[in-house]
């Protein structure tokens, strides 16, 4: 496969998933399930602590057949499920990412009032230009009792490589809360190349207020690349 112009192995990637899968499955983790069903997920992460699956992949507001989605699940060896993460793909040539967002939003989330929220056309800049098939990670959830663990971000980690082997896309996204995104450049650990912050522009803010301010993370063929050569790398030896 090519990214960024580069031929990557795909052979690398799967060594590098494996790389990924031991770091995981040291951490606790007795079994990693992929799902390519959304209702298969869900029923899993229905008995997380988690509980919920966010908008992005919810089955009231999307219809996400195997070709479009992949859910990862972890759990540990008494059956409870202990983290999760989703991928999506979409094929959004026509507009650009910017676009797409803010066409996204309106229609899955909601204003104190409950009427649609709205984004300006001055909303997140930064994707502007991104367009063809782009992959989002996002519902990804820890057990509380492995914080500390950094097993968030090596199931991010291995979720890129999974979106990048899939689909092939031009460009892989996610949010994150500034606080998380900044701490410790915690994107960074999840493999993401880059972030901003403030691009957010509302007309009308979602009621969620913990959604108003989120930071936009964003991860080029050329950041999966580093990723497949050092898969294990987040930065504790920085510590």
């Amino acid at each position: 496969m090519e990214l960024d112009g580069e031929k990557i192995n795909i052979v690398d990637i799967m060594k590098a998933g494996a790389e990924l899968e031991g770091k995981i499955r040291s951490l606790g983790v007795a079994d990693l399930v992929t799902h390519d069903e959304v209702a298969e997920y869900q029923s899993a992460v229905d008995m997380s602590r988690k509980g919920y699956v966010g908008e992005y992949f919810h089955q009231s507001i999307n219809t996400l057949p195997p070709t479009m989605f992949q859910g990862l699940i972890c759990r540990d060896e008494n059956g409870s499920v202990i983290g999760t993460t989703a991928i999506r793909c979409d094929n959004i040539s026509g507009w650009d990412l910017s676009r797409y967002i803010r066409e996204y939003w309106s229609r899955a989330y909601r204003t104190t009032d409950g009427e649609t929220v709205e984004l300006s056309e001055e909303a997140v800049p930064f994707a502007k230009g991104i367009t063809g098939p782009v992959a989002y990670i996002g519902d990804t959830f820890v057990d509380k009792a492995y914080n500390g663990s950094n097993l968030a971000a090596y199931i991010v980690r291995l979720s890129l490589l999974i979106a990048s082997a899939k689909w092939q896309p031009n460009y892989i996204y996610g949010w994150m809360a500034r606080h998380h995104a900044f701490k410790a450049a915690l994107f960074l650990r999840w493999g993401y190349t880059t972030c901003y912050a403030n691009g957010f522009i509302w007309k009308r803010p979602p009621e969620n207020k913990a959604y108003a301010d989120l930071c936009f993370l964003g991860c080029e063929p050329a950041g999966v690349i580093q990723l497949v050569r050092n898969p294990l790398d987040i930065g504790l030896d920085l510590e």
